[in-house]
């Protein structure tokens, strides 16, 4: 069966005269069935935008477009644009030339929207960062490399539970959409990659001092909870974990989620 988007990929790479940028880490989605699975996860009865972060030669811009909703996409790389605005400019999607990490998100106001982000997986931990802590949304759907992936389930007690997977977990639920072997890109990299999807379900607020709080319990995933809080910033003192009712020899991963939001309101309280 002929595959639709790696010959559009081809066409449009030609047509533009441009190559997928190793330094740019760009490598193109390609396979019908994953952007169907993908595009197929977004729940779109309510949604009023879908914001797509790093949308390259267009791979998800086209079925998203069809959609019909409102639709704006952020890039980054000025050949991408080039390409975006060449397909897409003459039918009302919303082109933006910017960094994603420099990108001011108050622009976009809709109370419903959908954030889709496939970027370069050097940067995949920020941009979970950014768009958990300093926006509200329906659904986030990213691709990351698989190794990543499989921290971000929270689990409590295992030493793999991290800043990532308990601030995911503070606020909502995250799902495996894709898992995407390297043929399902052009060129196609070295790696396992895993498109996931992560869908608020929480009035719980966190933002970026939420962050910084939680890396300071899991910085060192060896040493106490105490021991982290030391060596940081935080003026919190052993005996606030003890009137807390948390031992503060406790490993951060031996926390539970409902003591973390204690310690997490507690330090808040202090600034």
């Amino acid at each position: 069966m002929e595959n639709n988007a790696r010959k559009r990929t081809i066409e449009l790479i030609n047509k533009y005269g441009i190559a997928p940028q190793v330094r740019f880490s760009q490598n193109f989605l390609v396979d019908d069935a994953q952007i169907k699975k993908i595009v197929s996860s977004i729940p779109l009865e309510n949604l009023e935008q879908i914001i797509e972060i790093g949308p390259g030669i267009g791979s998800l811009t086209f079925p998203l477009f069809q959609t019909g909703k409102d639709l704006t996409v952020i890039e980054f790389d000025r050949d991408m644009i080039k390409v975006l605005e060449g397909e897409f400019g003459q039918n009302n999607v919303h082109i933006i030339q910017n960094d994603i990490l420099k990108q001011d998100l108050r622009v976009f106001h809709v109370k419903h929207k959908a954030y889709i982000g496939n970027l370069p997986y050097q940067i995949s931990r920020d941009l979970i960062k950014k768009i958990l802590c300093e926006t509200k949304f329906d659904y986030f759907g990213f691709m990351v490399q698989k190794e990543l992936g499989e921290k971000l389930f929270y689990d409590f007690k295992s030493s793999n539970t991290n800043t990532f997977s308990v601030l995911l977990k503070l606020k909502g639920e995250i799902e495996l959409v894709a898992e995407l072997n390297p043929i399902c890109f052009y060129p196609s990299p070295k790696i396992q990659s895993w498109f996931m999807k992560f869908t608020p379900n929480s009035d719980y607020e966190i933002d970026l001092e939420t962050f910084d709080i939680l890396a300071v319990i899991f910085k060192n995933p060896k040493k106490n909870v105490w021991n982290n809080f030391k060596q940081s910033k935080y003026k919190i003192q052993r005996e606030d974990l003890e009137n807390l009712g948390i031992s503060p020899l406790k490993r951060g991963h031996e926390i539970p989620l409902e003591d973390i939001k204690k310690i997490i309101g507690f330090v808040k309280n202090l600034n």
